[in-house]
């Protein structure tokens, strides 16, 4: 496989950490985690736990595997458009291949319900709730057709297998964010 950044975003408990974890097992590309980062960060007191210093972090851990000519799994929200662009700069300074996946789940009440039992897979953090994710509702910017999005809903094996044959489809493209007038 050419060397690409592989970006899983979307909202907490969307089911992103599980794809990205799965991917990064069964293709053996190291993942950087946005949580992960931001809580060594806090352990260290170089950060507040709530603040995007983690993106800085995981992009240039990115930018150096890339350098090397292997690929990168970063795992966050990408909830807006500046670090989504970093990110398809980045892969496009390499010459690498580009590859968005936007996690969600259409049913709302199965969504709630899963995040109250999240798998903690960042030692020593505590996953966000809910209510984060009704605040993000309002200033999360959608993806366009640059992602692949994935249901959640869906069995994760199938979820998968969709993500993998993504990856594999991968170009050389740069992310495009969604203009104001597209998104009526």
């Amino acid at each position: 496989m050419d060397p690409t950044l592989i970006l899983f975003a979307g909202m907490p408990g969307s089911g992103k950490t599980t794809l990205a974890r799965t991917a990064a097992r069964r293709m053996g590309i190291p993942i950087f985690s946005k949580d992960r980062m931001q809580r060594v960060l806090r352990d260290h007191n170089l950060a507040e736990s709530s603040t995007g210093d983690g993106y800085f972090f995981i992009l240039d851990l990115a930018d150096e595997q890339l350098s090397l000519g292997q690929s990168a799994i970063l795992d966050a929200t990408f909830p807006l458009d500046h670090f989504r662009l970093v990110a398809s700069d980045i892969a496009s300074h390499h010459n690498a291949k580009f590859c968005a996946v936007y996690c969600y789940c259409s049913d709302d009440t199965v969504w709630q319900e899963r995040m109250t039992r999240r798998v903690q897979y960042v030692p020593n953090w505590e996953p966000v709730g809910w209510d984060v994710v009704l605040r993000m509702r309002n200033y999360y910017q959608p993806w366009k057709d640059s992602a692949l999005f994935i249901d959640s809903i869906n069995p994760p094996e199938e979820n998968y297998g969709r993500v993998l044959a993504h990856i594999q489809q991968a170009g050389y493209m740069r992310y495009r964010p969604v203009q104001p007038s597209e998104e009526d």
